[in-house]
């Protein structure tokens, strides 16, 4: 099958159902001074840190065909777990407000957990219904299990987030359109296609961007940093995120063949673990805030963007590249980590 047009590709997604949350396009901004600091490839930032909705993040364009999906459907209640800073859930929460859906959450009690502050707190006022695991149990069998008492109620339950294929294709499929929107912003700017998109990434916002760039044919490096490894029961390997691509533009209605040769997803950039916060990603966090005004979260947005200049500084990207970093937002959570930035101290000494 030959490779589809950037029209029709755009047509595919326009027959899908979506519910309209975010704000589009995000900015494009190029970066002189940090592309002058690492003196390496030409730098733009891709700002899906400013969807607008409950502070933005790369989750809000996801939402829109999650929970499109979701209301095509009639469910009346979503269910998501994650960590109980998630990023993910205060976007849904959020999204789930807007659209009188019911959400409900089902966080760890982790270190970040008491008190609610950061993201978990703007859930709750956003008006999520709070149903928390302990930190070590299984949060997909807690989903599973909160949808088969829902079922049983009667009600019509969607799990998201891991576990949720479905959901997970769908947020994949988000994705395709920021590419599309991506090369068109270019195309105004009178710039080339980029050699290089690096994002912050588990699975399916890589996945999304992988995907469009083989259907439409496009030479353009896909470089996912993982802010999780194997340890956490989250985690992706490079086989199912292509499988992702594939789901994807099958749901699209197109056919490709991504194979795990195609996906790289580092995971050399967690640090001690997932939701904490990692040196390098604290040190280029503050090169990016110093050179350009651009916040990124220490446990998260911030890990993709030490993987890009620690790919700079390692001589893997040189001045003959142009890389685009697609921000995933999560700035909520720098509030929660306070401590992370203040050597521990919570009060003057």
């Amino acid at each position: 099958m030959p490779n589809p047009s950037k029209s029709q590709l755009a047509d595919a997604l326009a027959r899908l159902p979506r519910a309209r949350l975010a704000h589009l396009p995000t900015p494009l901004d190029f970066c002189p001074r940090l592309t002058e600091a690492l003196a390496g490839p030409k730098i733009w930032f891709k700002r899906d840190d400013c969807t607008g909705l409950a502070f933005g993040g790369n989750k809000v364009r996801q939402h829109e065909y999650i929970l499109g999906d979701a209301l095509s459907r009639g469910v009346d209640v979503v269910i998501q777990g994650a960590a109980s800073q998630s990023n993910h859930s205060r976007q849904l929460a959020a999204a789930c407000a807007k659209l009188g859906l019911e959400c409900i959450l089902m966080p760890r009690k982790d270190a970040h957990f008491y008190p609610p502050q950061g993201n978990q707190l703007i859930s709750r006022l956003f008006g999520a219904r709070f149903e928390p695991i302990e930190a070590t149990a299984s949060t997909k069998l807690a989903k599973e299990e909160m949808a088969a008492r829902l079922k049983a109620e009667g009600r019509n339950p969607m799990t998201i987030g891991m576990g949720s294929e479905r959901a997970l294709t769908l947020a994949a499929v988000a994705y395709v359109g920021a590419y599309i929107e991506l090369i068109g912003q270019l195309d105004a700017l009178h710039e080339p296609l980029p050699t290089h998109i690096y994002v912050t990434s588990q699975s399916s916002t890589q996945a999304g961007l992988q995907a469009a760039a083989t259907l439409l044919g496009h030479d353009v490096k896909i470089r996912g940093i993982n802010p999780m490894d194997a340890r956490n029961e989250a985690f992706e390997t490079p086989e199912e995120i292509a499988q992702k691509c594939r789901a994807a533009a099958e749901l699209l209605g197109f056919t490709e063949d991504v194979n795990v040769s195609d996906i790289s997803n580092s995971t050399e950039w967690v640090g001690e673990e997932y939701g904490k916060p990692a040196k390098a990603a604290q040190e280029a966090a503050a090169l990016l805030a110093a050179t350009e005004g651009i916040l990124v979260d220490p446990v998260y947005s911030a890990k993709g963007f030490s993987g890009l200049v620690g790919d700079i500084r390692a001589g893997h990207l040189t001045t003959s590249h142009r890389v685009v970093f697609v921000h995933t937002g999560g700035l909520p959570a720098i509030f929660s980590y306070a401590s992370s930035y203040t050597g521990g101290q919570t009060a003057p000494a």
